[in-house]
C-alpha cells in the first residue's frame, strides 16, 4: 500500500455559517459547523477545510469536488454525493449509512472508524484509498475500479463486488464469511484461509475435515 497523502490544511480556519447552496458556489478556507436542509446544488466545490460534527438532512450534491477536507464526527446518512471528486480528504468517526458514492473518483482519502452499511461505491474509482476499521456490511462496489485500495480491519460481510477485480486487494485482516463476487473478481485477492474455506463453499465446494 502506498503512503496516502493528507489533507493540507491550515492551522486556523474561519468558521462559516452559510443558508444556501447554489450551483458552482466554492467554500473554501473555513470550517463548517452547520449545513442547511434540504439542499440540492451541482458542481460546488470545497476547498482546504474542516467539517466537524455537522448533520447532513436531505442533501444532494452530485458531481461536487473536495480537496483538502477533513469531515470529523459528522452524519452524512443518504447523502447523494455521485459523480463527486474527493482528493486528499480524511473521514474520521462519521456515519454513512446509505451515501450514495457512486461513480464517485477518490485519490488519496481515508475513511477511519467510519459506519457505512449499504453505501454505494458502484462504478467508482479508488486510487491510494484506505478503509480503516470500518463497517461497509452490505455496501456495493459493483464495476469499481480498485487501485492501491486497502480494506484494513474492516467489516465487509455481505458486500456487492460484482465486476470489480480484487487483484492485490488485500482481505486478509477484514470481518467477512460470505461476500458477493464471481470467480474472475476474486483471482490476485489476498484472503486468509479461514476466509479461502468461506469462499471455497461460497463456490460451491465442500471442505473435508479429518
Amino acid at each position: 500500500m502506498r503512503k496516502i497523502q493528507s489533507p493540507d490544511l491550515p492551522q486556523d480556519l474561519d468558521v462559516l455559517t452559510i443558508d444556501k447552496v447554489d450551483d458552482r458556489s466554492t467554500y473554501e478556507l473555513v470550517e463548517f459547523k452547520n449545513f442547511p436542509n434540504s439542499v440540492y446544488a451541482e458542481h460546488v466545490r470545497f476547498q482546504e477545510m474542516r467539517i466537524k460534527g455537522v448533520v447532513f438532512e436531505d442533501i444532494q450534491l452530485p458531481s461536487s469536488t473536495w480537496i483538502d477536507v477533513v469531515f470529523e464526527n459528522c452524519d452524512l446518512t443518504n447523502l447523494n454525493l455521485s459523480m463527486a471528486r474527493f482528493t486528499r480528504v480524511e473521514f474520521v468517526h462519521c456515519k454513512l449509512v446509505g451515501v450514495d458514492f457512486d461513480q464517485a473518483t477518490f485519490n488519496d482519502v481515508v475513511f477511519y472508524q467510519c459506519q457505512a452499511p449499504y453505501s454505494l461505491f458502484n462504478l467508482a474509482e479508488f486510487q491510494d484509498v484506505r478503509f480503516d476499521q470500518c463497517l461497509l456490511k452490505g455496501a456495493n462496489f459493483i464495476d469499481a475500479n480498485m487501485t492501491f485500495l486497502d480494506f484494513t480491519n474492516s467489516v465487509i460481510e455481505d458486500v456487492q463486488f460484482t465486476g470489480t477485480s480484487l487483484s492485490n486487494i488485500d482481505l486478509s485482516q477484514c470481518d467477512f464469511t460470505f461476500i458477493h463476487a464471481e470467480e474472475n473478481d476474486l483471482r490476485g485477492a489476498i484472503i486468509s484461509p479461514e476466509q479461502a474455506v468461506d469462499l471455497i463453499e461460497v463456490f460451491g465446494l465442500k471442505v473435508k475435515y479429518e
